[in-house]
C-alpha cells in the first residue's frame, strides 16, 4: 500500500513551482529533444520542426482544456468561471490534446502541402517521441492525485482518508512503460513512415483508456462525468482504436 502524500507545489526562494506543471513541461521538454534528435529522418530541419511542435502545443494545451470543462466538469466550471484559467491545478484532457494536436498537424501539413507519405513520417515519429513525454508528464497527475480511482486493497492503492484507492495515473504510467520498450526495440527493425508506431500508439493507448476509466471513482467530488454508463475518455477511447484499426488497414494495404 501506498502511503498518502501529495505534492502540489514548492517554494524555491520567491519562486512558487507547481509540481504538475513542472512535470507537464519536462514532458513537453523530453518529447522535443527526442523529435529533434530524429527529425532529419523525416526530413525536418530544426525551423520547421519548431514551428510545427509551437502550433501543436497551443492547439494541444488549448483543446485539452475545452475537452475538460466541456466534457468532464461542465456544471463546476460554469459556476466558477475564474477556475477555468487555473490549469496548475490540473484539468486538462489528454484526448483533447489528442485533438489539438491532430489539428495542428493538418493546418501545418496543409499549409506546407505534404503529401500522405510525409504526413505518415511525421506522425509516426510524434507517436514515438510522445511516449516518453506522456510517462514523466503522467509523473505530475500522481504528484497531485487528480485521477482517483475506486477503493481497493490493492498492493499498488494509495492510503486517502477515506481508505485504499487506485491510483489511475500510476496505473497509466505502468501501463505505458513497456510500451516506451517496445518502442525502443521496434525502433532498431522499423523506420518512421511505415506507420507502426502511430497503429501502436492509437491501438494500445485506446484500449488502455477504455479499460482503465471503469475503475475510475465515482464517489467522490468533482467525480468523471458519466454518459450512458461511459467516461467521455471511453468514447475518445472508441475513436482512437477505430483510427488506429484504420490506419493499420492502409498501412497493410501498402
Amino acid at each position: 500500500m501506498i502511503p498518502w502524500f501529495q505534492y502540489i507545489s514548492l517554494e524555491v526562494g520567491p519562486l512558487t513551482i507547481y509540481v504538475w506543471g513542472l512535470f507537464v513541461a519536462l514532458g513537453f521538454l523530453t518529447s522535443f529533444l527526442i523529435l529533434w534528435k530524429n527529425s532529419t529522418k523525416v526530413g525536418m530541419d530544426l525551423d520547421s520542426l519548431s514551428n510545427l511542435v509551437l502550433l501543436v502545443v497551443i492547439l494541444g494545451f488549448v483543446f485539452a482544456r475545452i475537452f475538460h470543462i466541456a466534457f468532464y466538469e461542465p456544471a463546476f466550471f460554469l459556476n466558477n468561471p475564474v477556475e477555468m484559467f487555473k490549469i496548475w491545478n490540473g484539468g486538462l484532457s489528454s484526448f483533447g490534446g489528442l485533438f489539438g494536436a491532430v489539428l495542428g498537424f493538418l493546418i501545418y501539413g496543409f499549409y506546407r502541402k505534404w503529401d500522405k507519405d510525409i504526413f505518415l513520417k511525421i506522425v509516426d515519429l510524434f507517436s514515438f517521441s510522445a511516449v516518453f513525454g506522456w510517462i514523466i508528464g503522467r509523473l505530475g497527475c500522481f504528484s497531485i492525485h487528480d485521477h482517483l480511482g475506486q477503493k481497493v486493497d490493492f498492493f499498488l492503492s494509495i492510503q486517502t482518508v477515506d481508505g485504499a484507492r487506485l491510483e489511475m495515473a500510476l496505473l497509466e504510467i505502468l501501463w505505458m512503460i513497456p510500451l516506451s520498450i517496445v518502442f525502443l526495440v521496434l525502433r532498431k527493425r522499423v523506420k518512421f513512415g511505415d506507420g507502426w508506431f502511430a497503429v501502436i500508439l492509437f491501438t494500445e493507448y485506446g484500449f488502455m483508456r477504455f479499460v482503465l476509466d471503469f475503475f475510475r471513482a465515482t464517489d467522490i467530488n468533482q467525480a468523471d462525468v458519466r454518459y450512458l454508463g461511459l467516461t467521455p475518455g471511453q468514447y475518445f477511447a472508441i475513436l482512437l482504436l477505430i483510427g488506429g484499426g484504420l490506419l493499420l488497414y492502409k498501412i497493410r494495404k501498402k
